[in-house]
């Protein structure tokens, strides 16, 4: 399925992590896995994994890692950067998912799905009992962020804490912990702050 946020991504992939973003959410990973403790067997799931920001940082401490994403183009970038136990899927997660992991990590991915909550419950369903969830997105804005947000593919100008831990209580989830992770420098000349909500389902 072809829509305007998969031609955009699409080409963008070549470039992507050159892009000044990119290169400030580089720090994101060491710090996620600061706060999701992983076995060297689990199975994790990255959901709108791109060129493979989480991905690549994720694998050399698991089994494996799911890496899905709409774009096709971003996913060729992340395979040809050679890691063996990182498997490409490009598939809308409302499709279903043929396994289940030990955990499911995101950035930046979320405001690009219309219905959180489904979201959500569809991340419960892939899990494993006691699997985790560290996602990361951005604190509710105004919209500024993306700017062309329609052609961006984005559906929300960020979350507010207190309604995206319901909608994941709402799914099932337990210990629901938020925690700035990042601040975004712009190039409009503003700070964007970025959550790391963890939490697990039991």
């Amino acid at each position: 399925m072809t829509t305007p946020a998969t031609t955009h991504f699409d080409t963008a992939a070549r470039d992507w992590d050159q892009r000044p973003t990119s290169l400030q959410l580089a720090a994101v990973p060491e710090r996620l896995l600061a706060q999701l403790p992983l076995q060297t067997s689990d199975h994790v799931l990255d959901f709108g994994a791109g060129t493979g920001l989480l991905s690549t940082a994720i694998a050399p401490q698991v089994a494996q890692v799911t890496a899905l994403d709409m774009s096709g183009a971003m996913l060729q970038v992340l395979d040809e950067k050679g890691f063996s136990n990182i498997t490409t899927r490009q598939k809308d997660i409302f499709a279903g998912l043929p396994e289940q992991y030990h955990a499911i990590v995101s950035c930046m991915a979320m405001h690009h799905v219309a219905d959180t909550a489904a979201l959500l419950r569809a991340f419960a369903a892939a899990l494993h009992s006691g699997g985790r969830i560290a996602l990361v997105d951005l604190y509710a804005e105004d919209g500024s962020f993306h700017g062309d947000n329609a052609a961006k593919g984005v559906q929300h100008f960020g979350f507010a804490p207190d309604s995206l831990r319901a909608l994941a209580e709402q799914a099932g989830f337990v210990d629901i912990a938020f925690s700035e992770i990042l601040r975004l420098q712009h190039s409009n000349g503003r700070a964007y702050p970025l959550f790391l909500m963890t939490g697990r389902k039991p």
